[in-house]
């Protein structure tokens, strides 16, 4: 049975998202978990343990010390709105499902890889690489889904919105663009 972290610091939390609250919002948006229950959790839990690497990028803080993930978080703004230190938004649940989707598909959780040994690379028009013999692409892919989900809480996602950044709507000024004064 998962233990949801319901953003009040559960210990021991391994997903954001029951078991018949992920087949509900999967359902809503095209992801398919496997009928087995079982299956099904351990593929959340990974899902879950996947958004780890993506702490560094998000704003604000962790705002218990047994909580296990990324959330809850105090000091976070989203839409130039403040997200409650005891919630956990939408978009986590659902960068989870996709977190859990690429895995389903393939992507590796704890892959063992010699590195990137590029063989060679084409710019004619469209970038491609091809890698010598026992080499693979980098590990920790980047998920599309969980990219779009979790970018309004990120930190880049307040700089560029309204309320974030130099007044100027974007977030960025001349100086963030290294241009010499």
């Amino acid at each position: 049975m998962l233990i949801v972290e319901t953003g009040s610091g559960v210990a021991d939390s391994d997903s954001y998202l029951s078991l018949v609250d992920a087949r509900a919002l999967a359902t809503n948006y095209g992801i398919t978990l496997p009928t087995d229950d079982v299956e099904a959790e351990v593929l959340l839990r990974n899902g879950y343990l996947g958004l780890l690497p993506m702490e560094p990028q998000l704003q604000g803080r962790r705002t218990h010390d047994i909580q296990t993930n990324i959330y809850p978080r105090a000091g976070v703004y989203k839409n130039c709105v403040a997200v409650d230190v005891d919630s956990i938004p939408n978009e986590l649940k659902l960068a989870q499902l996709y977190q859990a989707e690429a895995i389903q598909n393939g992507a590796g959780t704890n892959t063992v890889t010699t590195g990137e040994r590029l063989a060679g690379f084409n710019v004619q028009g469209v970038y491609s690489e091809t890698y010598q013999d026992g080499s693979s692409a980098s590990l920790n892919a980047t998920v599309q889904g969980v990219q779009n989900q979790l970018y309004p809480l990120t930190k880049i996602g307040y700089q560029q919105s309204p309320c974030g950044g130099s007044g100027l709507g974007n977030g960025l000024s001349r100086e963030n663009m290294g241009y010499l004064r």
